[in-house]
Parts: C-alpha cells; structure tokens; sequence
C-alpha cells in the first residue's frame, strides 16, 4: 500500500490573530501575535500522523489563488502528500482564527467558495488502497463517494463530525469510527449529555462512536460499553486544532494497536499538546511527547 491514510476534506490557510485583551466588537483592538500556517480538520489530523511517521496523502481541492499555492506547500511541509489535490478557478478555504491564550475557547471566521468544493474528481485507486480513509462533513459529497468505495473494500472508515450538514446521516452508516463534537452529539441524537449522545450512536449505527467535549475529556461507546477520558490539563496557548490533532492521533493509534482505550488516552495527549501552540499545526507532537505526557499521567 503506497499510504496508511487518505484524507478527503477541507484544506486550509489559517490567520490567527492572538488577542491580548477580552475581544469586543465595534472598536479597534491590538493583537498581541499573529502567524499563518495550513488547517483544516482532515488536513491537519494527516499532518499529525505524518508528524508519528505514518504515509499519509490528501485529496480535496484548493483555489488557483496565492492561497491555494501555499496551502499546497503547507501539505508538503508537513510530509502529507498533495497527491488528490486538485487546483481549481476560484478561492481558496481561508479562516480567521481569533485565539485566547488561557481559555478554551476560539473564535473562528472562514470563507469558502463552492464552486472550488464542488464535484471534485475523486481516484477510487488511491483512496481504496489505503489502509484507512479519514472523511470530514465540509465536502459531502466527496466524502461520501470515497467513503462507499472504501466502506466496499472492508477498509477502515473514521469521520470528524462537528455539525450536521448535507449527506452527513447518510455518511454514518459507511464509517467505522464515528468521532464527533458533542454538538453533532446533541443534533443527531437530541440528547443533551454527551455519554447518552454516544451510547446512542453506538446503539443506532453499531459503530465505535466516540463524542468528544473539549475540557471535559470525551466519552467512548464501543463494543457495548462505555467509558470517559479525561482531558489532560495544560494551561492552553491557543485551542485552534485540537481537535483535528485528536483524530489524527487517535487514527495512527488505532492503526497500529487494537487497544481502543489506550487509544483514546494516546489522542487526548497529543491534543493537549497541540494547545501549548499557535494553530492547529503550529505545536504538532512528536511520538516521545505524546509517550513522556503519558507517561507522567
């Protein structure tokens, strides 16, 4: 196999802007930093399992703008192979992130052109001889045709879900590791508690549902159990990513063990990492970090 995961999802350029005082609206306000880099839930979770070693390729789709050129050059930098991306006329996905260091809370402003995102020309080769494919909900119907060729050849399918958009529902049945924000939780489910949101998942979909609620830690329902992990406590930087890093990471974990608790705990880490940087990509662990972090727990 010429990779372990394929990704097919959004691909990004990220202004983060740091603020130095509680945001207002309606008046001008100095940032304290500001760094640029490459985001994205599906591309940043490929970087982080490029980061562990893995042989990971993205595919997707970028504008023929100066954006679109660096999000390109920002894949390769991080060892992610561009290799299903496609440059299309039109805009790129650009977001302006307005990160708080010591909260975990960010505030996120993005821009998309659909005509870019839309009708992407997939190769059922590349994504079919993955070991797995990661999927988001920004490219629905792109994820969802990669998601039936792989769901086809008994391949491994994990998705990040954070809302409900187009063809999500009808995504969940193609995926095995179904990893969602406590957000996706409560709209699918209408249960308010995120461990109710996964039990219910798991019953519905017969799938490992895991429901992930920041700070809070997350809560797995697998194989007719349930259990909580509990976040790891860092005094965050910036919480832009974490949870992309978390997926990445707990896909790589996967891949080459079966322990889905350890798992779980193996994501946790690196995302806590991760919020000691700027951006999603800008404190990427390394496998001894996320071990030595363990290790201490």
């Amino acid at each position: 196999m010429a990779y372990d995961v394929v990704g097919v999802g959004i691909a990004s350029l990220d202004l983060i802007g740091v603020a130095g005082v509680e945001p207002q609206f309606g008046i001008k306000q100095a940032l304290a930093g500001w760094v640029e880099m490459g985001g994205g839930p599906v591309a940043t979770a490929m970087a982080t399992m490029a980061r562990f070693g893995a042989r990971v390729a993205m595919a997707g789709a970028v504008g023929d703008d100066s954006y679109g050129a660096r999000i390109l050059a920002e894949l390769r930098a991080c060892g992610v192979d561009p290799v299903g991306m496609h440059v299309r006329p039109g805009a790129s996905h650009v977001a302006f992130v307005l990160a708080e260091p010591g909260r975990d809370r960010r505030t996120v402003f993005f821009h998309q052109d659909r005509a870019v995102l839309t009708d992407i020309p997939l190769d059922r080769g590349l994504i079919t001889s993955a070991r797995a494919l990661a999927i988001d909900t920004h490219l629905p119907e792109a994820a969802l045709q990669a998601a039936r060729w792989m769901h086809a050849t008994g391949g491994l399918v994990m998705i990040d879900a954070e809302r409900v958009r187009e063809n999500t529902l009808e995504l969940l049945p193609l995926c095995d590791l179904l990893v969602v924000s406590a957000q996706f939780g409560r709209e699918v489910t209408g249960l308010e508690a995120p461990w109710d949101a996964a039990r219910a998942l798991h019953t519905r979909y017969g799938r490992l549902a895991l429901v992930t609620a920041g700070a809070e830690g997350s809560w797995c329902a697998h194989e007719g159990e349930l259990f909580h992990t509990p976040a790891f406590e860092v005094e965050p930087m910036d919480t832009t990513g974490a949870g992309d890093v978390f997926h990445g990471a707990f896909l790589y974990a996967l891949l080459n063990s079966s322990d889905v608790r350890r798992a779980v705990r193996f994501a946790s880490a690196a995302a806590a990492i991760s919020c000691k940087g700027l951006g999603g990509r800008g404190n990427l662990p390394t496998l001894g970090e996320v071990e030595q972090l363990l290790g201490a727990a």
